[in-house]
This record gives structure tokens, C-alpha cells and sequence, in this order.
């Protein structure tokens, strides 16, 4: 048995055939998965941005912005204030993951 503080590695062996699966998709379909039901939130400011939406090379570039993505990477919403992120996701069916 493990202790509570001990770290477990993953083993797919008692998984057989169930996992194999997962071995073989492609880094669009497994980035796919969980797309409309997870979202990454993350701040940054509007220069940086930019980069990945255009339409916030309108702000200015050191304005800070909250970004939400899909699971896939595709921007959800972008605000410019905490409180109408936690409104959009109060308003809908997703789980909050966090960016480390």
C-alpha cells in the first residue's frame, strides 16, 4: 500500500487494451478532448495577446486581460476584468483548469 505522501507513477498495464487507444491519437485530437467543457484562464496584457488574438492589438499593449481558452487552445473570451470571466463562467457548463 502507498503512503499518503508517497507520489504514485502512472501504469497503464492494469488498463490492457483500454488504454491503448488514447496511445494513438493525434496531438489535434487529444488537445480536442474536453474542448467546450474545460478552460484554461489566464492574465496577460494585450501586446502579448495580440499574438494569439489579433482583435487585442486594439487595446493597449500594456493593458492587462483575462483570457479563457479551450481545452483545444482556441480563445473562449477575452475581458477585461476578473469579475466578468467568473461571470461567463458561472453562465456555463465548463470546469476551470488552471495554468502552472
Amino acid at each position: 500500500m502507498n503512503k499518503p505522501d508517497e507520489k504514485r507513477t502512472f501504469d497503464d498495464t492494469r488498463l490492457g487494451r483500454a488504454a491503448e487507444p488514447l496511445k494513438l491519437l493525434t496531438a489535434e485530437q487529444f488537445a480536442a478532448l474536453g474542448a467546450g467543457d474545460i478552460v484554461f484562464w489566464r492574465r496577460m496584457n494585450a501586446g502579448d495577446l495580440a499574438e494569439l488574438v489579433p482583435q487585442a492589438g486594439a487595446a493597449p499593449a500594456d493593458q492587462e486581460l483575462e483570457l479563457l481558452m479551450s481545452a483545444d487552445g482556441a480563445p473562449v473570451l477575452v475581458a477585461d476584468s476578473r469579475e466578468a470571466v467568473q461571470d461567463w463562467i458561472d453562465g456555463h457548463e465548463v470546469t476551470l483548469a488552471t495554468l502552472h
